[in-house]
This record gives structure tokens, sequence and C-alpha cells, in this order.
């Protein structure tokens, strides 16, 4: 066992490995990294904290808190990658330290260890611990909102001190991401507040209710978010606001936008690959918590789970109910999710009650025998999501990324581990199966997180292509049709957006160190609108099915390498 005095540094190391080795490496990707870190730059370069802007005009999609944690980034590490990801890796590191505490609390010091394991080590996590993004604030918030009701909540209810940390934490939740940040997590302590009232935990749903302290919780949260909110809608008239709420928060429920829509199976499904290697359980931990939930008499390990299902079930219940639906939207669920899985591994580990099973007399076989199946379906889960790397990574890198299909040898990770687990499972040895797991988990998503995605962030060269073109000469740039964020972020300037062939020639006639960026798709459109002397200057992959065009007048020098 481990002393529980270095359970704090190997969650940090193990988080640090996941989210801080090669963070600047690869490029800015999609469009919400780039979007972001160029409106970060925006209110560096104007001094205009309050107003977001992107690419000269107001941004309504994002409150600014990711924007405010980007500027203490590129305070540290300069204008680049790794200053735009580095408070959300290091808020990241935050939310596992806050999972452990949430564990011990609720639980005990084993079971807070190994929540704070995998959540540093899912995989979903390096994907938005490592993104520029505002999902990392948003969870890390949430989480300290958890943790605060965790700490904070006795008997006779919520103090008024522990209600106003709360609302505090939510209040910075709503600057992160806006409504949700306060809604969701009260809408959990609501239904949390529902089952102790309906399992005798409390007196009434009134008495319950009360014990919230709802009223301290808003009033608090709207101190800290209002003065922000009413700020941005006073000095932008109010069309801030209207933008946010009716277009990305009631527009975005109520029906899906930039296609992004799903079934009821779109969030197990997510969650399944998110929270692998640790999701080769997820069945077996769901029916383990709700046998927890089962058990007579109302105790603490009993209320924890309770208390962790309600979490789980108002981020993941409100986002599938959701007309858009997007991967990051669940993640503040994720220290639920691990915190119940590291029960399951603690009881599985101890040979304690599994599925509502009695662990004594002739229940015990069952135990034991449902056991060994469940763990033997685990190991087996785990090889197959090997197996799956081993065969996807490659495919994708064919297509994306020639050259790297070697990458297919990561795969071999977690079949290895499955094997160790697998031979310590059946020697009887369930600690050390959990350790080969965790390892496991921190080398994969390290390796896939630092060397995978690098690669193929290279492969696309949007970062190299900007900054060579960029570097022969200050001319004005302009896309066509729509404006890419990462060439805004990596252009370093403002980007004109050109609706028609005619504004082509005329951008490019009028600045002889033009610049024009143009979809592969659009080509045909303007072709014919590029004056003399003008030619393709670079062509950019992307990770779709379509490249960028960059045009305009060859630099004089002529010391630039032609892209394919």
């Amino acid at each position: 066992m481990i002393p529980s005095r270095f359970h704090a540094p190997l969650i940090v190391a193990a988080a640090a490995c996941t989210l801080l080795v090669n963070l600047g490496g690869p490029a800015l990707w999609d469009d919400d990294e780039p979007k972001n870190a160029a409106c970060s730059l925006a209110m560096l370069d104007s001094g205009d904290w309050v107003v977001p802007t992107f690419n000269g005009r107001l941004r309504v999609e994002k409150p600014p808190l990711v924007n405010w944690v980007q500027l203490a980034g590129f305070a540290v590490c300069g204008r680049n990658e790794t200053g735009a990801r580095l408070g959300s890796a290091l808020l990241t590191i935050g939310t596992c330290l806050l999972t452990w505490r949430i564990g011990r609390r609720l639980f005990d010091a084993a079971t807070g260890l190994l929540a704070g394991l995998a959540m540093a080590t899912c995989l979903w996590t390096a994907v938005g611990g490592r993104a520029a993004t505002p999902d990392a604030p948003l969870a890390f918030c949430t989480t300290l909102g958890l943790w605060l009701f965790a700490r904070s909540m006795r008997p006779e209810g919520l103090s008024a001190a522990g209600a106003a940390a709360i609302g505090a934490a939510c209040g910075l939740a709503t600057l992160a991401k806006g409504p949700v940040g306060l809604v969701l997590p009260a809408g959990a302590f609501v239904l949390f507040a529902g089952w102790r009232a309906v399992s005798g935990d409390a007196r009434s749903w009134r008495a319950a209710l009360t014990d919230l302290r709802l009223p301290t919780i808003f009033t608090t949260a709207a101190a800290v978010a209002l003065p922000w909110y009413a700020g941005v809608t006073a000095a932008t008239g109010g069309e801030w606001l209207q933008g946010f709420f009716l277009v990305h928060n009631v527009g975005r429920f109520a029906a899906p936008m930039e296609g992004h829509a799903g079934s009821v199976l779109y969030y197990p499904g997510v969650i399944a690959i998110g929270l692998f290697p640790w999701s080769i359980v997820l069945l077996a931990m769901i029916v383990h918590a709700a046998a927890v939930l089962r058990h007579r008499p109302v105790g603490t390990r009993r209320t924890g789970v309770a208390l962790l299902a309600c979490w789980c079930l108002a981020w993941i219940g409100a986002f599938t109910c959701s007309g858009t639906k997007l991967p990051g939207y669940v993640w503040p669920a994720y220290p639920a999710l691990a915190l119940c899985t590291a029960v399951f591994f603690v009881d599985w580990a101890r040979g304690a009650t599994l599925f509502g099973v009695a662990p004594h007399g002739l229940g015990h076989a069952r135990v034991l025998q449902r056991s060994t199946r469940v763990m033997q379906v685990a190991w087996a889960a785990l090889a197959a999501g090997g197996a799956a790397i081993a065969v996807g990574l490659p495919i994708g890198a064919a297509i994306a990324s020639p050259g790297d299909e070697w990458l297919g040898v990561l795969g071999l990770v977690p079949i290895a581990g499955a094997v160790v687990a697998w031979r310590h499972d059946a020697a009887g040895r369930p600690h050390r199966a959990i350790a080969a797991l965790a390892i496991v988990s921190c080398l994969l998503v390290t390796l896939l997180a630092a060397v995978a995605a690098d690669r193929f962030s290279r492969a696309q060269g949007v970062r190299e292509s900007v900054a060579e073109l960029a570097a022969t000469g200050p001319g004005p740039w302009a896309c066509f049709w729509n404006v890419p964020p990462s060439i805004v972020f990596y252009a370093g300037t403002t980007v004109a957006k050109l609706d028609t062939p005619a504004d082509v020639t005329r951008h490019l006639t009028a600045h002889p160190q033009a610049r024009l960026v143009i979809d592969s798709r659009h080509e045909p459109l303007v072709r014919e609108a590029f004056p003399a002397g003008c030619t393709v200057l670079a062509r950019i992959p992307t990770f779709e099915d379509r490249h960028y065009l960059v045009v305009g007048p060859p630099p004089a020098t002529g010391a630039l390498a032609l892209l394919p």
C-alpha cells in the first residue's frame, strides 16, 4: 500500500505526464482553440478585458474566464501554444486533486487515490485538459463546487459559509461557460436532496431543500458573475448578452448547431471512449453503484455514491436532452465517474460486496465467480482497445499523416498491460492488477497526447505554412467566404473576409504583398478572379478531405519553398 502522504504527489506526477509533456508541440487544432487564443491576444493587445472580440468583431460564443486564464499563460510562456494551453493544464491538475479530496471525504484514502489517478490518466483528460478551451476551467470550477458541497454537507444541512463558497465556485463556472455552471450543479444538489428525502435521510422534501441553502448559493454566484455580465451588456448595448443567451444557450439546446447532433446513445459512447482505459469496467461500475444505492441502512458510503450518481445524472441527463451535442459538454461529470470507478475497484480488491451479493457463506462463492468473470471481460476489453489503437492509428496516419503508420505500436501498451493485469488477477493479487492498469493508462495517454497528436499536427502544416508566408512580407491577409480561426492566430493580424470574386480581385490588386486563403472547395468560384502575377503560394492540408490555398504575388526574394 502507498502511504497517504504520497497520494497527492503521485496524482500530480501522473497528471503532469498526461497534461504537460510536449504541451505546446501540436498546433492549435479545430476552430475553438485558435479562436479562444486569438480572442485572448486581442484582449491583451487592446487592454479591454471585458468585451471579447475575434478578428476585430464581437465574439458572443463564450464568457471570458478562459481568456483571462490564457492571459496569464501568455505572460508566463509567451504568445504561443504553450501559453494558450498552460492554464487549462494546470486547472486540470487541480481537478484531479479535487477528485482525490472528494474520494477521501466521501469514502477513504484508497478510493481517493484511485479516483485521482483515474481522472488524471483517462483519455478525455488529455484531450480537454490540454486544449485552449473553456472546458478545463468549467470542469475545475464545478468540481470545486462538488468538493465544497461534500466537505460542508452535514446532517443538519449546509452552513452559510459552505453555501457561499459553493456559490462562489459556481459563479466562476458561470464565467467559464454560462448558466450551466450554476444551473446543473444546483440541479444535482436538488436531486441529491430528493434522494435524501426518499431514503429517509432527511425529515422531508422541504427540509432537504432548505438544508441546501439555495438562495445563498445563487446570491453568491450572482455576486461573482454579474459584474462582468453587466459590464459587457453595457459596453455592447446588449448585443453580447442577446447573442450568447438566445443563440448559444437556448438555440444550442433547442436544436443541433454546426452539425453536432446525436441520439440518446451519444454520451454513453463518448464516455466509454473518453474514460478509457478505466472504462473497461464502465458497465460493471454502474451495476455496482446501483447495488450500493440499494443497500440498507443509509450510511456514509451509500450517501457518497448517491451524491455522485446525482451529479452524473444532472450533467449527462441535461446534455442528452440538448439538441447540440459535443464530447466536452459532459466532462464535468468525469470526476464523479472516476470516483464511482474507484469505488468499484477498491471493493473488488478488498473482496467486498459486488452487485448486491453478500460476501459471506454461499454468497461468497457467487461474489468470487461474478468478480472473476467481470474482470476477465475487463482485461479482455483493455486488450481489445489496444488492438483497436494498433489498427486504427496506422489507418488514420495513412490518410492524414503518411509516414507515421508506426504509431500503431502504441496499441501494444494496453495489450501488454492487459496481460500483466490478467496474470496478477489470476494469482490473487488484485492490487497489483490495478497498479498495472494505472501505469498503462498513464503511459498510453501520455504517448497519445504528446507523440501521436504532435505527429498528426505536423502533417497538417497550418502553423508552419502561415509563419513562413508571414515572414516573406507584411502584406494584409484575407479569406474568401469564411475565416479559419487558425489563420487568424498564426497570421497574428486581423484577416479580412471577402464575399465575392470581385472582392478577391480588388484585394489582390490593391496590395502587392497580399495573402488570400481559400478553401479548396471554393477554388473554382474564384480562380478566374486572380489578377495577373498572382499564383498559389501554398497548399495547406487539413484533417478533412480538403486543403487551404494561399494565393498572392510571389515574394520578391524567391525564398519561399512552395508546399505541395
